[in-house]
């Protein structure tokens, strides 16, 4: 992808969440916000067999779909979660939002460009990833990017990954169909690919990749937005 390619994309996409936010409350109903993603605390219960107090990354955090959640989970321990997302709005909604539920005095927000957040090591028993890896710029960042989560999970810890593949655009008014413009688009077999190098020495726990279809509105057109979308668990056992 050309530097103004990325840029295009980059840009849609926040204008997209930068509306979305505007327009929507966290959990309100018929949105994809309506709650958190399941895997993601089901996972979070799998940590909690063995310990109590736990720290959490959120990447691509947006407003607190997920963050939210497994800090109401986690309220009465001494655990930490920490949401970072581009956008600097979704960053400051987070925090009210955390106040709004009162989980404020575990939830940290950080507006960064994922790639470029620094993942202190061993620092994390929980890292999630949910639909933010494909907005990274590059096949090499976002290998960077996996590392530096590996890096940064402590012995036991868990990622949760869920990734866009293979995505297009359908007009719902024209049904003309043309690649998805977001930042890192690649096919389904070669991002499993590299989850599958990457997590080679770790305990792969869910690995699946389904058809997804989504309306949306995005630069002024009403489109499904569609993928085949990855979700890859896997545990730190070395």
């Amino acid at each position: 992808m050309n530097s103004e390619h990325f840029e295009a994309a980059r840009q849609s996409e926040a204008d997209y969440h930068q509306r979305f936010y505007e327009d929507h409350d966290l959990f309100e109903n018929g949105t994809w916000m309506s709650e958190p993603g399941p895997v993601v605390m089901e996972m979070l219960e799998r940590l909690l067999l063995h310990k109590e107090d736990l720290m959490v990354l959120d990447l691509g955090c947006g407003v607190g779909r997920n963050t939210i959640p497994v800090a109401e989970r986690l309220k009465g321990s001494l655990s930490k979660v920490k949401g970072v997302d581009l956008l600097e709005d979704a960053a400051d909604k987070l925090k009210s939002n955390a106040a709004e539920f009162g989980v404020d005095h575990l939830v940290e927000a950080e507006a960064a460009d994922v790639e470029h957040f620094a993942i202190a090591e061993d620092a994390y028993d929980y890292i999630l990833a949910c639909s933010c890896l494909e907005h990274t710029s590059s096949m090499e960042a976002l290998t960077d990017t996996l590392t530096a989560m590996r890096k940064g999970t402590k012995l036991g810890g868990i990622h949760c990954i869920t990734m866009s593949t293979d995505v297009e655009e359908v007009d719902r008014k024209t049904a003309k169909s043309t690649e998805g413009l977001i930042e890192l688009n690649i096919p389904q077999k070669q991002a499993m690919e590299l989850l599958d190098r990457s997590y080679e020495e770790w305990n792969v726990l869910i690995k699946q990749a389904v058809p997804q279809s989504i309306e949306e509105e995005k630069d002024g057109r009403r489109i499904d937005f569609r993928c085949n979308l990855i979700t890859f668990v896997a545990q730190k056992i070395q």
